[in-house]
């Protein structure tokens, strides 16, 4: 498998070098897009492996996102409509974070392409819900809101994830590196950045699948009460 860093075993020197910058590069400034490089890396390498029998599996597995699929479940979430909805809805809250922050989720969300088959769909799906999640939970974009909000799709996967998503290699990549980044770069934060990833991966466990609800159809609704709905027992 090629490593999402650009590590491999048989690359030679060049290319091991190359990958150790890479990643080192990565864990001092994790706002680059080195870390949305090495998830999509490894979300291809999951997908490339994905035999019929692999997706039959996930289908019996998660059969909510399968069923989410088959209908062909991807309504809009475009910002340029979002943004007149009333101040405090999700849809409006979700627009106003993209501004400040200078997010461009649909690019990315685009380039991915339509989804083959209930797998791919559900990596994309993860991806298109990570910053309403933010949003809806009341997460910020600094790195500890970072740490929140991975920790919870951990959690989320310790109970929801299929076997056929290869451990979750790809968010337990991103805590890894906003981990060593803060104890590295923020070790006055190291602290609390450790007991909110113990804190959100544990709310993650407890509460309902979020890949498999229909959060677009209540962007009209006060974020309050999506979280709310999000945060259900399981």
């Amino acid at each position: 498998m090629k490593n999402p860093f650009g590590l491999r075993g048989g690359g030679g020197p060049l290319a091991v070098t190359r990958g150790l910058y890479n990643l080192v590069r990565t864990i001092w400034d994790p706002t680059r897009s080195d870390v949305q490089r090495g998830i999509n890396a490894l979300v291809a390498d999951a997908l490339a492996g994905a035999t019929p029998e692999r997706i039959a599996q996930f289908e019996r597995e998660q059969p909510e996102v399968a069923k989410l699929f088959a209908e062909g479940y991807d309504p809009d979430v475009d910002p340029r409509r979002l943004e007149s909805l009333p101040d405090g809805s999700l849809g409006r809250e979700y627009v106003r974070f993209l501004r400040t922050n200078r997010i461009d989720p649909l690019a990315t969300l685009l380039a991915m392409g339509r989804p083959a088959n209930a797998l791919a769909y559900h990596f994309r799906r993860a991806y298109k819900l990570h910053d309403i999640l933010h949003v809806a939970l009341g997460c910020d974009a600094s790195i500890l809101g970072e740490v929140r909000i991975v920790s919870y799709s951990l959690g989320q996967g310790a109970r929801n994830r299929p076997s056929t998503d290869r451990d979750g290699r790809a968010p337990s990549l991103a805590l890894a590196v906003l981990i060593m980044h803060i104890a590295l770069r923020r070790p006055s934060e190291f602290r609390e950045a450790v007991r909110l990833a113990a804190e959100w991966m544990s709310l993650g466990e407890r509460s309902r699948a979020h890949v498999p609800f229909r959060v677009e159809d209540h962007l009209a609704e006060p974020v309050e009460s999506v979280r709310a709905q999000l945060l259900a027992p399981a």
